[in-house]
């Protein structure tokens, strides 16, 4: 099939509409159809593009880094254009049996270097639920937002939480096609390379969102269990299917964990909320202190929580400075970041650490890569947020070209699934 699926919602219809993205044989750039903003060319690697050269460029370092067999870096890209002067462009590379518009991040300004690593340690994760699996009303019925990354103030009581159990098509599409990717990287990495895997879902992270009603009263104890209960059932039921996809045939004996460093603090939240109180800040950060994690630590040698919002963004972040930290020394492991290309914002905030630290610790440094792709379906719009599957959740079930219903969960996974026979 094409790589990009737009998911039309617009034509108020019962279901949305699904076109498929035929990428044109003639050579030359033309924007996608129902995503303004969204390019794509077949010249990649022409001289006139610096960053369509420079994307492709990076992606070739990395596979050498790594030393990938059978991953081949296609002749064409998708390219985001936002404004006049800020583009990303995504080549396009065969892995594993399918295709993949990728962007590589690297450290800022300078290539990857060193002819080598020793060991490499891959992080990737998703978010939980979308826009329409989950609905927070307030006393009004209005849904809260509480997904949103910046929600708006309470100005009523939280009474109502309703969640479909169902897992959403972001979920799907997310987990699949990170882990799709994870799979064909590693499939070509050299046998004597040491690869661990970490699922970066979040817990601790969602218990948090309702700290800040919880201390105004703006949310009941019964209502923030029952919270609590649907996260940690949510990440579970990810954490399975993103690890059944990685450990299918072909993989080899790779180690998968489940992120663990914020679950200290996610009982501590349980355990205030059960008991009639509510979450502080210092607390909070207290009981992290006291858990001794390390990289946790190191972390707080140079910053400080403000807000509940950057405590739990905090969790993320320890894990990409986790991955890709070398004490002095030491043989150098690469912190492979494998995300949605939304998520480049978090680490280029890791980034941003890692820099602080090593200038206050000498003696450590941190080699990570980021290696980011763009959906495989999409809801149609006209800026990244707008086609994104979690804040714009289509449902699940669309009408194809010839008027037949398509089944978006089977579409995703069978595509996946016919790409690895």
């Amino acid at each position: 099939m094409s790589y990009v699926g737009l998911i039309d919602s617009s034509a108020g219809n019962d279901l949305p509409q699904l076109r498929w993205h035929q990428p044109s044989a003639h050579a030359g750039i033309a924007e996608v159809p129902g995503a303004p903003g969204l390019f794509h060319t077949t010249n990649a690697n022409g001289s006139g593009s610096k960053p369509l050269r420079r994307a492709a460029d990076r992606v070739r370092e990395l596979v050498e880094l790594l030393g990938v067999q059978d991953v081949t870096v296609r002749p064409d890209a998708y390219v985001e254009v936002f404004g006049h002067d800020s583009t990303v462009a995504y080549p396009q590379v065969e892995v594993g049996g399918d295709v993949f518009p990728v962007h590589v991040k690297a450290a800022r300004n300078r290539p990857f270097d060193g002819a080598g690593v020793a060991s490499v340690n891959v992080v990737s994760g998703v978010c939980l639920f979308s826009d329409r699996r989950l609905r927070v009303l307030d006393v009004t019925g209005r849904d809260v937002g509480l997904l949103r990354p910046r929600p708006e103030p309470l100005a009523e009581k939280i009474i109502e939480l309703r969640v479909d159990s169902r897992l959403s098509l972001y979920e799907y599409e997310s987990s699949l096609r990170q882990m799709r990717l994870v799979r064909g990287i590693l499939a070509g990495l050299p046998t004597s390379t040491p690869v661990s895997v970490l699922l970066d879902l979040p817990r601790a992270q969602y218990y948090l969102f309702l700290a800040d009603a919880l201390r105004r009263c703006m949310v009941g104890p019964e209502l923030a269990q029952a919270w609590f209960d649907e996260v940690d059932t949510r990440r579970q039921r990810v954490a399975e299917l993103m690890a059944d996809e990685i450990t299918r045939p072909g993989t080899g004996g790779v180690t998968i964990r489940l992120a663990t460093a914020f679950d200290g603090l996610a009982d501590h939240v349980r355990s205030v909320v059960a008991t009639g109180g509510v979450p502080e800040l210092e607390d909070c950060v207290a009981v992290v202190d006291a858990g001794g994690d390390h990289v946790w630590r190191l972390l707080r040698t140079v910053w400080s929580p403000r807000t509940f919002h950057e405590l739990g963004h905090a969790g993320y972040t320890i894990e990409k400075l986790r991955a890709s930290l070398t004490v002095e020394g030491a043989p150098p492991s690469l912190g492979l970041m494998v995300d949605s290309v939304s998520e480049r914002r978090g680490h280029a905030a890791a980034e941003s650490v890692q820099r602080d630290l090593a200038r206050r610790h000498p003696g450590l440094s941190f080699t990570m890569a980021g290696l980011y792709s763009l959906e495989k379906l999409m809801a149609a719009g006209d800026s990244r947020r707008s086609r994104s599957l979690f804040f714009n959740d289509p449902g699940t079930v669309a009408v194809g070209a010839a008027g037949e219903e398509v089944d978006l969960l089977r579409l995703t996974r069978d595509s996946h699934r016919r790409s690895t026979t």
